[in-house]
């Protein structure tokens, strides 16, 4: 079971999960380029097809394709990579669950333009201090109190990063080589034959819960499941309904390895 996260964030955001999952598959995580303790190059170009490559680069570098059927689960915009890899390298995957994921939606026209070099370097020290960095976290929450106080400090530290945060800069400016729309790939959904498992919160601020029957809606092979009280992070507020879910879904018409 390969694990991708969201922006600003890293594979810890799967920490409530992993040891649940862990009876069940051989779990695999990453944190993708730019983010977590992973190298944050910023003259490179950032695009979908990157990503893509990088993920299935990992999965054959751990032995994964070659020996087991690989499952994948993405967040956010790790669900965005995640359909990526699925079209890009096709058969890459035997089943997908996407969390709140992104690549639905069209990113404001005032988010590029905050990545300008005068006007980011203006905001970088203002949206990395831990009151703008904990008020933005606390967006994505709504069930707060399950989060263990521990993890919740390692993850706000996460999204502080001021590397983190240049690379979220990058990817906005290369947008249109990360967008599922204007790339294609959207268009190519309805190429996908595995089944997938949709999981969204209820009230989630980030990216709708509108935009969840739409996402079903384009993928022919989904089902869907919505998280009541929850909001962008199903993983970390109810870890054990989300385990539960993406377990029952993997071995419902798949035998247990």
């Amino acid at each position: 079971m390969l694990l991708l996260h969201g922006i600003s964030a890293s594979f810890d955001f799967y920490d409530p999960v992993i040891p649940q999952l862990a009876g069940s598959f051989r779990v695999l995580g990453l944190d993708l380029l730019g983010f977590g303790g992973s190298d944050k190059p910023q003259s490179i170009v950032y695009s979908l097809q990157l990503y893509a490559d990088l993920i299935h680069e990992f999965l054959e570098k751990t032995g994964a394709i070659a020996r087991w059927p690989v499952y994948g689960t993405g967040h956010s915009m790790g669900g965005k990579y995640l359909l990526a890899t699925a079209l890009i390298h096709p058969g890459t995957f035997d089943k997908m669950v996407l969390s709140n994921t992104d690549g639905f939606v069209t990113l404001p026209s005032w988010s590029r333009a905050i990545s300008l070099p005068g006007v980011r370097h203006l905001l970088k020290p203002l949206v990395t201090t831990e009151k703008m960095s904990r008020k933005m976290f606390d967006a994505a929450l709504y069930n707060r109190q399950a989060i263990d106080r521990g993890l919740y400090r390692k993850l706000l530290g996460i999204a502080r990063d001021h590397g983190a945060f240049d690379t979220t800069m990058k990817l906005n400016r290369n947008m249109p080589l990360l967008d599922m729309q204007r790339t294609g790939l959207r268009s190519r959904l309805g190429e996908l034959t595995q089944p997938v498992l949709i999981i969204w919160g209820d009230h989630d601020q980030y990216i709708s819960p509108k935009i969840a029957p739409v996402v079903k809606q384009e993928l022919p092979t989904s089902k869907l499941i919505v998280f009541r009280d929850c909001g962008h992070c199903p993983m970390l507020e109810y870890p054990e309904k989300f385990s539960s879910a993406v377990k029952n879904f993997i071995f419902e018409e798949t035998p247990a390895h």
